[in-house]
């Protein structure tokens, strides 16, 4: 029997049922979001400090030295493998490390003299004699850090005392006694500066300049290179039994820097020359430069040769020329190949004299008597020069002789540069920073200059090791190198004579 359910029972149901329904198909509940968290404010003036930037990669020193009644200044660039020097704003040196080279620049008449770094250095030439005196000579320089310390330009500075000491063996060429003591302060350079100067020479031959059979073998010796760089220093020079010198050096301003890199290489506009005596020049080589108030001019006519034997008139000219410039006289080189021509171009040069020269003879001097005593061998030239000095216009010469090259030796081979480059009196001597410099060194050698940490010091020596070097002493043994003995004898006595006459 059916039951029936009432509308009580079934409206219960459908509630219940749809209660269920709805509870399935609506999302659970989420529980409230918090409110974000806000940073609290920073108390004003209390900012988090910035990474300080690197200082600047350069460095750049300006310096005064003082040598007695003489003061120069000189300016120190460096930027990372390479380093400038400047003085007085008429020369500078640029040593390119990467390159291993120095080039010294001539900011007045705009050339370059380019010079490599030193290499190994070759046992010279022995004598025709066969016979080779000399002996040994060292350089010992010992840096001792004294401990101090200060303050200098915002850079902490070290006080280090350096000695260069010479000592010489009893054979020695050169005995003479020297000594630098420098008593100064240092900075230690950035890392990111690698070029330290021109490289100091470690073993050198050097020739007795008063007897060409004479050689020493120099040695330096030195500690580990530093990257101490002077900012003050008192050095105290002496040499031989002359009384010391002392010189002063003051940095008046260091800094780290930006510096342009084309402060490092030479302008395209420079032009190169080969000597130094062409840089120190008030003129470009080729160009005849304005005659000084007082000074004496030689016009050189070209050398002529009547000889018979092949001889380089052109370059022997040129040797010539070059050869009275290195002896400070005012010279220039004619293109006349007549008296008359030569004549009319010497007075629109202003020239004092002209100097002819004609290669009258070249011959064998063969094995006798005197070819024994000069030490010559079978092979050896002699030339004979005839020569003459004479007033443009005038009927007879101021001075006219002779010169034998004989079996002697001369200063430099003419060999394939054919040149002669006796160094006597450079004219760089006369420019204010060399002679402040060359106080500074008294009479100590070059070699010995260069063994400062100063680069500009080692700059200046470095240029003038190059033009007062010794130079071998080859045996004549062509015909030019026999011609250019005689002529490097007649220059000897132009030059004594022109002073003569200009005292």
């Amino acid at each position: 029997m059916k039951r029936c359910l009432g509308l009580g029972t079934i409206l219960l149901i459908v509630a219940v049922a749809s209660s269920l329904v709805l509870a399935q198909s609506s999302p659970p509940k989420q529980p409230p979001k918090k409110p974000p968290v806000k940073a609290a404010p920073k108390a004003p003036g209390k900012q988090e400090p910035a990474k300080p930037a690197p200082p600047p990669p350069d460095l750049s020193v300006t310096t005064n030295y003082v040598a007695g009644d003489k003061t120069t200044t000189g300016t120190v660039l460096m930027h990372g493998d390479r380093q400038r020097v400047s003085y007085e704003a008429t020369f500078a040196s640029i040593q390119q490390c990467d390159l291993h080279r120095q080039m010294q620049l001539n900011n007045v008449t705009r050339v370059y003299l380019e010079t490599p770094d030193p290499t190994p250095a070759t046992v010279p030439v022995t004598p025709a004699s066969g016979k080779q005196k000399g002996g040994r000579v060292t350089y010992t320089t010992a840096v001792v850090d004294t401990g101090e310390k200060k303050d200098m330009f915002g850079f902490l500075v070290r006080h280090l005392k350096t000695t260069v000491t010479k000592e010489s063996s009893p054979d020695a060429c050169d005995k003479r006694p020297e000594k630098v003591e420098i008593d100064g302060w240092y900075i230690d350079l950035p890392d990111t500066i690698v070029c330290l100067g021109p490289p100091p020479p470690e073993k050198e031959f050097r020739v007795d300049q008063k007897d060409a059979s004479c050689t020493d073998t120099v040695t330096y010796v030195r500690p580990p290179a530093s990257k101490a760089f002077p900012v003050s220093y008192t050095m105290v020079t002496t040499a031989g039994t002359d009384a010391p010198l002392t010189t002063k050096m003051e940095a008046t301003d260091v800094k780290r820097t930006t510096i342009d890199p084309q402060q490092f290489d030479v302008p395209s506009d420079y032009i190169p020359v080969k000597l130094p005596v062409q840089l120190t020049l008030d003129h470009r080589p080729g160009e005849v430069g304005p005659k000084k108030p007082g000074t004496v001019r030689v016009g050189i006519a070209p050398v002529t040769n009547k000889s018979g034997q092949s001889v380089s008139t052109a370059d022997l000219s040129q040797a010539l020329l070059e050869s009275f410039q290195e002896n400070a006289t005012d010279v220039v080189l004619l293109k006349g190949n007549t008296p008359a021509e030569q004549a009319d171009e010497a007075k629109a040069l202003e020239c004092d004299y002209i100097l002819t020269n004609t290669v009258s003879e070249m011959k064998h001097p063969g094995r006798g008597m005197l070819g024994r005593i000069g030490g010559s061998n079978g092979d050896a030239l002699s030339a004979k020069v005839d020569y003459a000095l004479v007033v443009p216009g005038a009927a007879k010469p101021t001075l006219a002789a002779s010169e034998h090259s004989g079996t002697s030796t001369f200063q430099t081979a003419v060999g394939a540069a054919k040149r002669v480059s006796q160094y006597v009196m450079p004219m760089m001597m006369g420019y204010g920073y060399m002679k402040t410099f060359s106080a500074m060194g008294g009479n100590a050698t070059p070699g010995m200059m260069r063994q400062t940490q100063d680069p500009m010091v080692s700059a200046v020596f470095s240029f003038v090791d190059r033009a007062t070097g010794n130079k071998p002493q080859p045996v004549l043994t062509n015909e030019d190198g026999a011609a250019a003995a005689a002529l490097q004898k007649e220059l000897d006595a132009i030059v004594a004579e022109l002073k003569k006459r200009k005292s």
